[in-house]
This record gives structure tokens, sequence and C-alpha cells, in this order.
């Protein structure tokens, strides 16, 4: 081989390494894939700062986010106060056994009769069981005194069989208080009589045979 062609000046330019100009095209091309790479990683996180471009970046608490609807309550609601039953009313119905101004059916008139210028308040004649026995009262006012009233149910009583005792109990405001009884006690009639000092209130009570 040709020594000057192994030396080619051409061929040993090619061979030398880069000079100074080629560093520099170098450093160049670098700067330039490092500004690249800041811009795109800049973008980048402007993008991850867009709204909506992430779930991550919505509010809890905003408002103006849908919300799914609260479910209905299935707790039962309160049951409602049950009225208070109401009273009673008082029948328009009489009780057949009791008679206001006057005398009822089957009041034994003849063993207790009235005075003369008696106003009847109420009476009653109660049957009891199946006895001939009946529960008998008598409320009435008279101007008549009360020594006469006394006499008048003791004259009646004692003829129709009965004996006078002594009042059982305490002493009470009455003007006057009898009692009379009759088969052993198994009947027996009490009388008492208020006097206000204008008119007699007289009350009748007691247990008597239907038939005598």
């Amino acid at each position: 081989m040709d020594a000057r062609a192994a030396f080619d000046p051409a061929t040993v330019g090619a061979m030398r390494p880069a000079g100074p100009p080629a560093a520099r095209r170098a450093a160049r091309t670098t700067s330039r894939a490092r500004a690249v790479s800041t811009a795109v990683a800049a973008s980048f996180v402007a993008l991850l700062g867009v709204p909506g471009c992430s779930g991550a970046d919505v509010p809890r608490d905003d408002p103006a986010v849908d919300r799914p609807a609260a479910a209905p309550s299935t707790s039962p609601s309160p049951a409602a106060p049950t009225p208070a039953p109401a009273e009673p009313l008082v029948t328009a119905t009489p009780d057949v056994h009791s008679q206001v101004g006057d005398l009822v059916a089957g009041f034994p008139e003849d063993l207790l009769p009235l005075p003369p210028d008696a106003v009847v308040l109420v009476t009653s004649a109660v049957p009891v069981g199946d006895a001939e026995v009946q529960e008998v009262s008598l409320n009435l006012r008279t101007a008549t005194s009360v020594q006469d009233v006394v006499a008048l149910y003791r004259t009646a009583l004692t003829t129709a069989g009965f004996t006078e005792v002594p009042p059982a109990g305490p002493a009470t405001d009455l003007a006057a208080e009898v009692t009379f009884v009759r088969s052993g006690g198994d009947e027996l009639v009490s009388i008492g009589v208020l006097d206000d000092g204008t008119a007699r209130t007289v009350t009748v009570g007691g247990r008597v045979r239907t038939a005598a």
C-alpha cells in the first residue's frame, strides 16, 4: 500500500475528534432538550390545575355539586292519641220506680200518708228481689208543724203494727227523728223532719212489705 494513501489528510481529518464547534453544537442540543422537557412538565402541571380535569379537585362541600337525595324515613309516625271515652249522658227515660213531684206507682200511701199541704219533691218504691218487699222513700215540703208531722206518721204506723224504737246513731240537727219497726225488724221506717223556721222538709225512708 502507498504510504501517502494511508495517511490521506481527508481521512485523517475525518478521524480526528470533534473540535470546539462540535462541542458547542452538542451543548446547544442538550439545552434545547432540557427546555422542551421543562415546558412539557409545566404544561402537565398546569393541565392538572384546570377544574374538571381531575375528580380530586371538586370540593366536597360545594353546594353546586349534585348529591343523591336522602332516602325517605321508614320509621313509623307516632300514633294519634286515643280520645278519651265520652261521659255517658243522663238517659231521658225516667226510672219507673221513682217519680219527681208526685207519688210513684206502688207507693204505700196508706202506710205513709202525706200532710194536707204537702209539696212532694220526689218518691220511690223499688222492689227487692223476688220477695214481697220494697224499699221506699219520700221527700216533701210542708207548713205543718214538726209535732203534727210526727203525730201523723206515728198514728199511721202504729196502727199498722209498727213499734216505735229509739233512733240509731248519733244526734243530728234535725228537729225530729223517729224510727218504727215491724216483723221482728224485717220492716223498718225512719222519719226525719228539718225545720228552717218557715217550712218543714220531711224525709221518709225504709223497707216494707207490699202485702201486710
